[in-house]
């Protein structure tokens, strides 16, 4: 018995040597030892590549200046997957970019093709996203430069269309039990900074997120919400009428790429789409740690608007 409580000793004795030399060694090459954030974007199960100099930006040091709290020892990296892009498929995820980091998305090219009654149109839409802290994000977008074609004897117009005033906050993280989503919540203005064809007034939004991670390396996200209209005698092409959902079931092929299955009711997505009940696919690479690449195809369910479009842009994280 003597003999067992010895090894039993010296067996504990050798662990804690090992674990004290292994932080040791940690501190003295300057790294952070830290566990890996659950809190991820689910479409790339990888952790986060270690930080280079360019993480240590003016919009990174201008937040944590703006916003006290704990700052880590050295810039966390900025990496397109985490959070992963949101203009990538409709609905908008659930996960927020950490204190400091920011990315831009953009869609040189989104296209509607003509329908009976409504016009073809092209837009370059964007999304500008900064972490105010690791649950709280600040956004602006818009469809950005936007042409309309004739339609129903109407002449067509262009311009810019309205910016957008965003906010999005992380409200907890998927659970392992019962499949519990991530969830989110997320409040918008449409402001009247737009060219006179497309000032459809003040439209307050604000919408739940939903993010399920499912075995087999699906994830499904959802998005059920309210989307104002403004000044109803304007016109409000680019409006989101009412109580609307967007929704996306994804399947990862690879850790860098992915496809999905997408849809949307009452014209509630980003980029627009001028239909309300739509169906597509798509798919997102991303290329490299701070650039993602995607695009995918749409089409008209109900037989109103737009009978089909697509989109393709990237993302370029910060």
């Amino acid at each position: 018995m003597a003999s067992t409580h010895l090894r039993l000793v010296a067996g504990s004795c050798l662990v804690v040597a090992l674990l004290s030399a292994a932080v040791g060694q940690g501190e003295e090459a300057g790294t952070d030892v830290h566990m890996v954030s659950f809190r991820r974007a689910p479409e790339i199960d990888e952790p986060q590549a270690a930080a280079t100099p360019a993480d240590d930006n003016f919009i990174y040091r201008l937040v944590h200046k703006l916003i006290p709290g704990p700052e880590p020892r050295r810039p966390p990296p900025a990496d397109v997957a985490f959070p992963g892009p949101d203009t990538a498929n409709f609905p908008d995820s659930p996960f927020t970019l950490p204190k400091g980091r920011s990315m831009i998305e953009t869609i040189p090219c989104s296209y509607a093709f003509p329908g009976p009654g409504t016009a073809a149109s092209w837009s370059w839409p964007f999304l500008m996203r900064t972490g105010l802290t690791d649950d709280l994000e600040l956004r602006l977008y818009s469809q950005g430069p936007t042409v309309v074609g004739p339609a129903a004897g109407k002449p067509g117009y262009d311009g810019f269309a309205p910016l957008v005033f965003d906010l999005k906050m992380h409200l907890w993280g998927e659970r392992d039990w019962m499949f519990w989503p991530s969830v989110g919540v997320e409040v918008f203005l449409v402001s009247g900074i737009a060219s006179r064809p497309f000032q459809i007034g003040t439209e307050p939004g604000m919408q739940l997120l939903a993010d399920h991670r499912l075995p087999g390396d699906i994830v499904v996200e959802w998005n059920v919400g309210y989307y104002g209209t403004g000044n109803p005698d304007l016109p409000d092409d680019l409006s989101s009428p009412y109580l609307g959902a967007s929704w996306a079931v994804q399947k990862e092929l690879r850790e860098d790429f992915a496809i999905f299955y997408q849809g949307f009711y009452n014209n509630v997505n980003f980029p627009y789409f001028p239909s309300d009940l739509v169906s597509g696919f798509g798919a997102q690479w991303n290329a490299t740690r701070r650039l993602a690449l995607f695009g995918s195809y749409n089409w008209s369910l109900d037989g109103v608007g737009s009978p089909s479009g697509g989109y393709a842009g990237f993302a370029y994280a910060y």
